[in-house]
């Protein structure tokens, strides 16, 4: 069969990625097939493909593909994506080499690092209170407080089971490999990891599990009584940041600003990670570090500037003495 990329593209899906994927990972991948790589691709015919022709899709990608205006290199696509983007086509055109459909994978000449630092857009103190005062008034306190003091990725905070939080201990048993199929929790390894909680945000969460005490969902959407889907709980956190008045940031960001805050305040790198689930505690150190440098060149301008505002403070209580002395004389 003369294959055009979109055929098969769907084809490979379908038949090869489906079956060998976590369904959230397939969903991925399926959105940067259908947004991105057929749109630009779609009507090439794979026996056509070349890397002259792969070369101007990544490049009009790279420079007009971000479809979310509100992003903040909007409408440049970040470098991860593109290289999610430039990886799933990749192993797309692999498998096609492997069944004789095309005599080598054009896509093989382009190669994208993975990044060795994190982009993260964190929440300042200020802006937390304002974040959580509208998810408040919004009715979705107990959930969002949960994101800003664990640092859960969204997949794992809306496959919460009540089963999972211990109340007495004040912690979260995260089952890393759980995801929703047809509305039921399906577990697809091993992985779990305890997260510690705050006083504040066990009290919130025994007060939302009032609200629907029979169901097993920790947050459980209010007309279905079923878990939130990625696309609805995004939407949820960019009403939050409207009502809040808070420029755009991804939910992922909730993510990084408690990683920030917690290395700012003193949270060792092994602590943290165990936390949020990453296996290799100097990645992480390395990919907030600029973060860090930040802070620490924030500390270290407000010492410098201490001695030159102590000075300044004392001329202004001697100018002011002065005036007054010469206010009594006239």
């Amino acid at each position: 069969m003369n294959h055009t990329m979109e055929s098969w593209g769907r084809c490979w899906l379908e038949h090869h990625d489906k079956p060998n994927v976590r369904p959230s990972t397939y969903g991925a991948h399926r959105y940067l097939m259908e947004n991105h790589i057929i749109p630009g691709l779609g009507k090439v015919l794979l026996a056509e493909l070349t890397e002259e022709k792969v070369a101007a899709f990544l490049e009009e990608v790279r420079l007009h593909g971000n479809h979310r205006p509100e992003s903040k290199c909007y409408p440049l696509m970040s470098d991860n994506t593109m290289r999610h983007i430039h990886q799933l086509l990749c192993q797309c055109l692999r498998q096609a080499v492997q069944e004789g459909l095309v005599a080598y994978n054009p896509a093989d000449a382009f190669h994208y690092a993975k990044p060795t630092t994190i982009v993260a857009h964190p929440l300042s103190a200020l802006e937390v209170e304002d974040y959580l005062d509208a998810a408040e008034e919004l009715g979705h306190l107990a959930m969002f407080t949960l994101a800003l003091t664990s640092g859960l990725r969204e997949g794992e905070l809306i496959v919460l089971l009540w089963s999972d939080l211990d109340m007495e201990q004040k912690e979260l048993i995260i089952q890393e490999e759980r995801v929703v199929k047809s509305g039921k929790p399906v577990v697809y390894g091993e992985r779990k990891r305890v997260v510690p909680l705050t006083y504040q945000t066990v009290k919130l969460l025994g007060e939302e599990h009032r609200k629907h005490p029979n169901n097993p969902w920790m947050f459980p959407h209010p007309g279905t009584g079923k878990p939130y889907s990625w696309t609805m709980i995004r939407r949820l956190h960019d009403k939050i940041l409207e009502k809040a008045g808070i420029d755009h940031i991804r939910l992922e960001d909730l993510r990084h600003t408690f990683a920030i805050h917690s290395l700012q305040s003193g949270m060792k790198a092994k602590e943290l990670s165990a936390i949020l689930g990453h296996v290799r505690p100097d990645f992480l150190a390395r990919s907030y570090q600029s973060y860090l440098r930040r802070k620490e060149a924030v500390r270290a301008s407000r010492a410098q500037c201490e001695p030159a505002n102590r000075e300044l403070r004392n001329a202004i209580e001697k100018i002011g003495e002065v005036l007054s002395i010469q206010k009594v004389e006239l």
